[in-house]
């Protein structure tokens, strides 16, 4: 089978994950296609191939494909081409998402019905976006085990007086609570590590519009990592450390954690939980004590090689391609029954966020309110 991917962006190497892991652990021939290769401008992915410069070897490679595997929500027609639907409306197309609705639809309910109800298949990562697409299947983002620069490396000290190096590689610069998803809390937590860094406790390293491949590299030598602590959701900055054999900081909500047990079996899971506002505490013994860090990351590489390896997680992308000719009636069913899964879901841990909001940006929580938001 033959399988092309579409992004508009690199979606952060997601779909170039995939369509390696694809390639080389089943019999799925898989490429992928970028629209615009440097949407993060200096921060940037490998790529398969760049349609602003390979146009016709990308029109080959669809014409070629048996499935079209979609990822994000943009206009097909508006980005490649006004005929694209008609020259290839005819293959299986499966869609991805990686975000959730309102990334695009900036509060127009409209175009989240739009987009949650199209009929077509669908799949959703098993991070926080997954809660939005009660007809999706879920799907795991997918990690190179056993490349170089996904296996565990030595901390390296930031200078000579031998403090470790404590990694954050936010991929924007919204605060906490500006939005409820698409942030980091790059302010807050940037207010955190260099606190602990004027107290000579740890050398902060920042990795921000760089290369993929260098921010891989340089993560390698940290002695700790941060994911994200603020939303409830895991990325796959924080997969990527676990599998470094880092000591991982993030803090994942309910429901991320059912969707990661349900995913892989697995009862624990390898992130040090803890909310931005309790992680002052548990990075300071982390600082102090080399070797509570080092069994740690030992158990976040073991939790990754056990429960996460790339053959296990690219297979649900393989079954899903065959059930798209073989079993298409295993899409489209509601994963939510009744009125309560979906309020336990989306609406409780809202309610948990909105009141970590007051509490942490009151100022912000009032001007809100002034402005009926």
């Amino acid at each position: 089978m033959k399988v092309v991917h579409i992004s508009n962006t690199p979606v952060a190497g997601s779909p170039g994950n995939i369509v390696s892991a694809l390639n080389r652990l089943t019999d799925v021939q898989a490429r992928h296609i970028v629209f615009n290769s440097s949407a993060y401008r200096s921060r940037t992915f490998a790529v398969d191939l760049d349609w602003k410069t390979q146009q016709q070897q990308a029109l080959d490679v669809i014409a070629d494909a048996d499935v079209i595997h979609v990822h994000q929500f943009f206009s097909i027609d508006e980005t490649f081409g006004p005929n694209f639907h008609q020259r290839f409306g005819g293959k299986k197309i499966i869609k991805q998402y990686h975000s959730a609705p309102d990334l695009w639809a900036k509060g127009n309910a409209a175009v989240v019905q739009r987009i949650v109800y199209e009929d077509v298949p669908q799949l959703v990562i098993a991070q926080g976006p997954e809660r939005y697409y009660p007809f999706a299947r879920v799907v795991p983002n997918v990690i190179p085990l056993n490349d170089p620069r996904y296996l565990p490396a030595p901390e390296s000290n930031a200078d000579a007086h031998g403090m470790p190096l404590v990694t954050f590689s936010p991929s924007g610069r919204s605060s906490a609570w500006k939005t409820r998803w698409e942030t980091k809390g790059v302010p807050q937590t940037l207010k955190l590590l260099r606190k602990l860094e004027r107290k000579g406790l740890c050398e902060l390293q920042l990795i921000v519009d760089t290369p993929h491949d260098a921010c891989l590299r340089a993560k390698q030598q940290a002695a700790i990592a941060i994911d994200e602590c603020v939303t409830g959701n895991y990325h796959l900055s924080g997969l990527e450390a676990l599998s470094q054999g880092k000591p991982t900081l993030g803090h994942l909500d309910n429901r991320v954690q059912s969707q990661l047990r349900a995913m892989t079996g697995a009862l624990e899971l390898p992130w040090i939980d803890v909310r931005l506002e309790e992680a002052e505490g548990p990075l300071r013994e982390l600082l102090w004590d080399r070797s509570l860090r080092t069994e740690l990351g030992a158990a976040s590489r073991q939790w990754m090689e056990t429960y996460y390896q790339e053959a296990a997680m690219v297979e649900h992308y393989r079954r899903a391609y065959l059930d798209l000719f073989e079993a298409p009636y295993r899409f489209h069913g509601r994963r939510f029954a009744g009125h309560s899964e979906p309020w336990l879901a989306v609406a409780l841990p809202n309610h948990r966020w909105a009141a970590r909001k007051r509490a942490n940006s009151p100022w912000r929580t009032l001007v809100e309110t002034v402005r009926g938001r």
